[in-house]
């Protein structure tokens, strides 16, 4: 993450974001001293994230959250993270603390999955050209365009993989007429595409006007154009 980027972006917000900083750096530690043996089979994309340790994740968090905010967390940490890593809604009772608790569940999953799929992934996974990971089968939300082709990013586990440019990654479809761009004011070399069929969306970037970071990094700095595509109706 390149938070000195992200702090120049949201000058407003930058109490929040050096907490967040501080967080992700602390987590971040925890998990890369955890022990990730390799798989005895070979890891089904849809088996990756049900099979996660949450309970072991859990704990780190609570170690964590000890540390630096003192105390407990007052919420199922367990409960977050499946609800995380699911991309499903928060329990109500969590949706108080929902910023904060990010901070804390974001990095845990990014950094357990990404270091999950360094000692995992095999060769059918490098060449995969699905729509959904082909690692851990979560669908992406950005993809990056080259001259030379475009590749879709997981933001859970940091694959990135070759997709077809004409072509919604979340329903199949591949009618152009059905498929469109729009650009938001003041965000250069981004681009959402929306899909009218499933009617989700995907942040675009172009590598050859855009000199880009890592996935995270850029994900955040164009959190305006979600807002946007989230105000069309689009997921």
């Amino acid at each position: 993450m390149d938070w000195d980027a992200i702090r120049r972006k949201y000058t407003e917000d930058a109490h929040s974001i050096d907490k967040a900083r501080k967080i992700h750096a602390a987590v971040t530690e925890k998990v890369r001293g955890l022990q990730i043996p390799p798989a005895d089979t070979p890891l089904s994309p849809r088996g990756v994230i049900p099979a996660l340790p949450y309970e072991l994740l859990a704990e780190v968090l609570r170690e964590v959250w000890a540390e630096l905010m003192g105390g407990e967390p007052g919420v199922d940490l367990e409960k977050a993270l499946r609800a995380f890593a699911a991309d499903e809604p928060f329990p109500e009772e969590q949706h108080d603390a929902l910023g904060e608790l990010l901070m804390f569940l974001r990095p845990a999953m990014t950094g357990y999955l990404a270091r999950l799929r360094e000692k995992n992934e095999g060769p059918q996974e490098a060449g995969a050209s699905t729509g959904s990971c082909p690692f851990c089968g979560t669908y992406p939300r950005m993809a990056f365009d080259s001259e030379a082709s475009r590749e879709l990013a997981c933001l859970l586990c940091g694959k990135q993989w070759r997709f077809r440019r004409i072509g919604c990654p979340f329903c199949g479809n591949n009618d152009h007429e059905t498929l469109g761009y729009f650009e938001v004011e003041g965000i250069e070399g981004v681009r959402v595409q929306y899909c009218s069929e499933c009617k989700h969306y995907l942040k675009v970037f172009d590598t050859r006007k855009r000199a880009v970071r890592d996935a995270e990094t850029e994900d955040v700095l164009s959190l305006d154009l979600d807002a946007a595509a989230k105000e069309e109706g689009y997921l």
